[in-house]
């Protein structure tokens, strides 16, 4: 059951429009004594006191031991928690926006929703911290831990990912493991995602992790096709185009697909119009077995001779068509896989 939101008061002190903090009648830039509040909230915190949806901005918690803290809604904006133990506490759709969480240790901690906006959270420990959701916009996570911390759906732009820890596609999974399918940052903000994509897949590959670089390079480009089709783009259409085809060079197996699909299409096309003959024999009765392997040799342009396009230029240019398709999707096929599975 939801703690009822706290009514807030303003500060006391004559001319502050500030609200006032949790278990005191001044803001923080006006308490009488700012150890004294440290020490009470610490103690109230400890004892198990519910916070939840008070006011404690710019409070200075830094060093604290608080863990199992019952923040929710808290507004902790540009509050200095700097070497503060938080581990286990409830924190989400908590402010943040500003909070300095330097060498912080926010293990366990239910942090989804939460807006951390322009925060540090240099070194910060991560480890299972639930950040679904969150803003993290601006943030600073520059050497933090981030093993097994959730980020599905957390709204990364400009975000400081340099030397983070243990930081994998799989941390932007919804389910659990790496085997989810909906893996993804939020994408509301198309032009956020795409440059939030682009950072990511530069952390992957400088950290050798090719496979998840991938994917954030996939993402990029779903983010760019979504931006042209907005804009009424005209480039919208070759995107699509190499999506379908090959995933833009990250997804082979749409290549095989789409190399098989060309092949029947083309079958279908000789046989409909009747176009291929028996190169020995030309009164031979052409079966769709036939069709289909003259298409393969053609598209695979080798050509055994067995079967010939019938004399005409429209027979003649739909066997080149199909050869010079084969040839562009092979070249395409090579690309993709090295590209893939090797250093990019």
């Amino acid at each position: 059951m939801h703690k009822k939101p706290p009514v807030k008061k303003d500060c006391s002190a004559k001319g502050c429009y500030k609200y006032a903090l949790a278990l005191s009648e001044h803001c923080w830039g006006h308490l009488p004594d700012k150890n004294e509040y440290r020490t009470a909230l610490i103690k109230a915190i400890d004892s198990g006191q519910d916070l939840s949806g008070e006011n404690l901005e710019k409070v200075d918690l830094s060093g604290a031991h608080i863990e199992k803290a019952l923040l929710s809604r808290v507004n902790l904006s540009q509050a200095n928690l700097s070497g503060t133990r938080l581990f286990d506490s409830k924190l989400e759709n908590a402010d943040l926006i500003g909070a300095d969480l330097t060498d912080s240790d926010l293990s366990h901690c239910d942090m989804h929703g939460s807006d951390l906006t322009k925060a540090t959270l240099v070194r910060a420990r991560l480890w299972n911290t639930d950040l679904m959701g969150s803003n993290l916009t601006e943030a600073d996570l520059s050497g933090a831990d981030l093993w097994s911390a959730k980020l599905y759906n957390a709204r990364l732009w400009h975000t400081t990912f340099a030397g983070a820890k243990s930081l994998a596609k799989k941390n932007f999974s919804k389910g659990s493991g790496s085997l989810s399918k909906t893996v993804m940052i939020n994408e509301s903000g198309i032009l956020s995602a795409e440059e939030a994509y682009r950072d990511l897949k530069g952390y992957f590959i400088l950290n050798g992790m090719y496979n998840d670089a991938s994917w954030a390079a996939f993402r990029e480009k779903a983010m760019e096709r979504k931006i042209f089709l907005k804009r009424g783009d005209l480039n919208y259409i070759p995107s699509l185009i190499m999506n379908l085809l090959c995933g833009y060079g990250e997804k082979p197996y749409r290549i095989i697909i789409s190399a098989f699909g060309a092949i029947c299409l083309f079958a279908a096309l000789y046989a409909a119009l009747g176009s291929v003959q028996n190169a020995s024999s030309p009164d031979y009765l052409m079966k769709w077995s036939d069709y289909l392997y003259y298409s393969t040799i053609t598209f695979t342009t080798v050509g055994y001779g067995d079967f010939i396009p019938k004399p005409g230029t429209l027979y003649r240019l739909l066997a080149a068509t199909e050869a010079f398709m084969g040839i562009y999707v092979m070249g395409l096929f090579i690309f993709t896989l090295s590209r893939k599975y090797s250093g990019r």
